[in-house]
């Protein structure tokens, strides 16, 4: 297979790893694990391969780490289908597809049930429910938000008009010229321990817009358990 450098892919093996490299007219050389976990390696057209596999080599600790991570995340992904387990609010749902001519999705005794045309349609299934935890969520952040105000009001922060929408790049943003506050509609699936975090960490771009020291040092005042909180936020995929 040709890339767009002229040259053809290859692999280069180390042990139980393979990398698939691809040339291109680039300057550095990168390695990353993919959703799949497949490994890409991506370099500049002449580049040596004993360079390259010296790279992978160094690079191996921190493969396998990832690795290990991606595929605790994949098999933490939701299963869209009647029986699967849904996160919500810190515990699990059960989800019950039925077949129905409108794609919706309610609450109800403890379960999440979705009706579809198709309950084989797992994409049908997941945007009924995304539309749910969207609806949910418009209901539920707000008096969080609230709470999170009263707590952190030494700090006089306005109240932010809030806007909730599933993002698949990051879990909040603060326009702080325009004092509004979009969050993630996908927050649901965290305990609220996590939720007050990221409401705490958009309110702290009201005083400064940079994660700098200053930014984390007023997220430490107002959350701090931040650290261990949003590393739960990262072993979820947004997809």
């Amino acid at each position: 297979m040709a890339n767009r450098g002229g040259k053809e892919s290859e692999r280069i093996v180390l042990g139980e790893l393979s990398a698939l490299v691809i040339r291109s007219p680039r300057r550095t050389v990168s390695l990353q694990v993919n959703p799949d976990l497949s490994l890409v390696m991506k370099a500049p057209v002449d580049t040596p391969e004993p360079f390259l596999r010296s790279f992978f080599e160094r690079r191996r600790s921190w493969v396998e780490r990832h690795l290990k991570r991606m595929a605790r995340i994949r098999d933490a992904a939701p299963i869209w289908a009647d029986g699967g387990r849904l996160p919500f609010l810190g515990s699990e749902l059960e989800l019950r597809v039925l077949p129905g001519a409108r794609a919706q999705a309610r609450l109800a005794d403890g379960a999440v049930v979705a009706t579809v045309r198709d309950p084989a349609d797992a994409l049908a299934v997941r945007q009924a429910v995304e539309r749910l935890y969207t609806r949910e969520a418009a209901r539920r952040l707000p008096p969080m938000v609230d709470d999170c105000l009263a707590r952190a009001s030494p700090r006089r922060f306005p109240r932010p008009e809030l806007r909730v929408r599933t993002m698949r790049s990051r879990w909040g943003s603060c326009d702080a010229k325009a004092c509004v506050i979009t969050f993630n509609s996908r927050l649901l699936r965290f305990r609220p321990e996590v939720i007050d975090c990221v409401i705490m960490h958009e309110l702290a771009h009201f005083k400064y817009r940079k994660h700098g020291p200053r930014f984390y040092g007023i997220l430490a005042e107002l959350c701090p358990e931040y650290e261990e909180l949003q590393a739960e936020l990262a072993d979820v995929y947004l997809e």
